[in-house]
């Protein structure tokens, strides 16, 4: 069949969303995207993964201030944040540093408040 002849074809409706034969019916090879984004890193020169763009988007949420309920259901993570915290949070150098003048202006009758 050509591809004109498959033109104007109705997607399957329990089809793949992602899918090399843009009908839904065939996925994608699942190193597919992996391989796409290290190929675009490269290129880019950057040193990153699609594993590696997803811990700093969760560590950027969790250190910005979202709130872990919104940041683990950003994530997928299901049970209130239990395992975003677990897999992902993990100490940053400015999250550190705030923790630390926080500690610091409560110790010195600052209160524990940043205001």
């Amino acid at each position: 069949m050509s591809f004109w002849d498959t033109a104007g074809r109705l997607l399957n409706e329990d089809g793949y969303v992602f899918s090399r034969d843009g009908f839904g019916e065939l996925p994608w090879i699942p190193d597919t995207v992996g391989h796409w984004f290290r190929d675009v890193a490269a290129a880019a020169g950057v040193d990153a993964t699609i594993e590696s763009m997803r811990h700093y988007n969760a560590t950027q949420m969790l250190t910005g201030g979202i709130d872990l309920r919104t940041a683990a259901a950003r994530l997928g993570h299901r049970g209130g944040g239990h395992m975003t915290l677990r897999v992902y949070a993990h100490r940053t150098r400015p999250s550190d540093q705030r923790t630390g003048e926080i500690l610091a202006r409560g110790l010195r009758g600052g209160g524990d408040r940043d205001d």
